[in-house]
């Protein structure tokens, strides 16, 4: 089924959603062009440090600032909260707005593990008119939708492998100590980068993952302080080497891993009592100056697809080598990502009230499948790489 979505646009300013930010990191640096884009309105903007909010509030053209996450949510100039802090403040901040009467986007990792997911789940089920999402970008691209066609109409065959590198180059000045650097406040390059990647493996695939075996380590054991340069111990993972088995969706539900439910079509128990498994490696690292790089790269029994993360590309080949699909890079995934995010919230909570818009956006469930899979990759590298299942829980898709 086709799931992409258009930005829309010349919204009348009085039609506008209207959003609070809180945060002002990738909120300010992404969010606030990318969501005016989409012609949603940016009306308050949260730091906790209030010179600090009413700064970027004057100098971002926003109206409103605050120095509490609780007064931004009773703002009655506010329809959504999009929550960027840092992820130990996520479960907090996700239930304030919607004990609020907000909409909710919440940033990935949704929360610092299952546990707290579950409750932010549970939150949200007592809350059903109102949209509680997680800020997964990727989904919305024309790459991820296109792959995910291509892939469920069976045209490249039986997907075998899948091989994720995502390194990150350091910032000019080098890398310093703040909350990425400290596993207590959610920092690490497992929430911020590898959330992605588990979630849109289990987007363009459909399938979800039943073992993980995970080597997760920390290279640069000390940085210096972003605020005072006083060296600090980083405690947050920055290096990653994670492989991961995945069945299909249908094979999940069917009786065959975690569930009592019937098989359901088009997917039949293989004869020999395999399972169909999917092979996925995935390497994530901050690696100081090294180039960036971010790839997916799928294997399949007909032929293969390439997912360039970074621009949004992707060429799908047939086993001859023909390119059967392609979709042209938008520059920045992530930020066109957020962009047609943006739409389809203008689209679901507009005038016109279409909440089909978001039909692809994680919801809190998959937000909840995806901390299940970062809470195994832990719990396997404490036990030096052993395979661990993840918990698994019935999703509709």
């Amino acid at each position: 089924m086709l799931l992409r979505t258009t930005v829309v646009l010349q919204i009348h300013p009085e039609d506008r959603v209207k959003v609070g930010i809180l945060g002002t990191g990738w909120g300010i640096t992404v969010q606030l062009p990318q969501f005016r884009k989409a012609d949603l309105e940016v009306t308050a903007i949260f730091s906790r440090g209030q010179q600090r909010a009413r700064q970027v509030a004057e100098q971002n053209g926003i109206k409103l600032w605050f120095s509490s996450a609780e007064d931004l949510c009773a703002c009655e100039d506010v329809d959504v909260v999009s929550i960027v802090t840092p992820p130990y403040l996520h479960c907090e901040h996700f239930l304030a707005a919607l004990e609020a009467g907000k909409h909710v986007i919440c940033d990935k990792p949704m929360a610092m593990n299952g546990q707290e997911a579950e409750q932010m789940v549970e939150a949200a089920k007592q809350h059903p008119d109102q949209v509680a999402i997680i800020d997964h970008e990727l989904r919305f691209t024309p790459m991820a939708q296109l792959a995910r066609e291509h892939l469920q109409a069976g045209q490249i065959g039986q997907v075998r492998w899948v091989d994720v590198t995502i390194t990150l180059p350091a910032p000019s000045g080098g890398r310093k100590w703040d909350w990425w650097a400290d596993e207590t406040q959610g920092g690490g390059v497992v929430g911020a980068v590898g959330s992605h990647v588990i979630d849109l493996l289990r987007f363009v695939l459909q399938a979800e993952v039943s073992g993980v075996s995970a080597h997760l380590k920390t290279m640069a054991s000390s940085l210096p302080d972003r605020a005072d340069s006083e060296i600090k111990e980083a405690t947050s993972e920055d290096y990653a080497s994670v492989q991961l088995t995945l069945i299909p969706q249908a094979a999940a539900s069917s009786g065959i891993w975690g569930s009592d439910h019937p098989a359901s079509p088009p997917y039949q128990q293989p004869t020999d009592d395999r399972m169909p498994e999917i092979q996925a490696h995935v390497t994530l690292g901050l690696l100081g100056k090294a180039p960036s790089c971010a790839q997916m790269v799928i294997g399949a029994d007909a032929g293969g697809a390439v997912l360039n993360l970074s621009t949004g590309s992707l060429e799908i080949t047939n086993h001859q080598k023909q390119v059967v699909a392609s979709q042209r890079g938008s520059g920045s995934a992530f930020q066109h990502g957020t962009q047609l995010l943006g739409a389809a919230i203008q689209q679901a909570l507009g005038p016109n009230a279409d909440r089909s818009a978001l039909q692809c956006a994680a919801s809190t469930a998959d937000g909840l499948a995806v901390m299940y899979v970062i809470d195994a990759m832990r719990a396997s590298s404490r036990q030096q790489g052993s395979t661990v299942q993840p918990k698994h829980i019935e999703l509709e898709w």
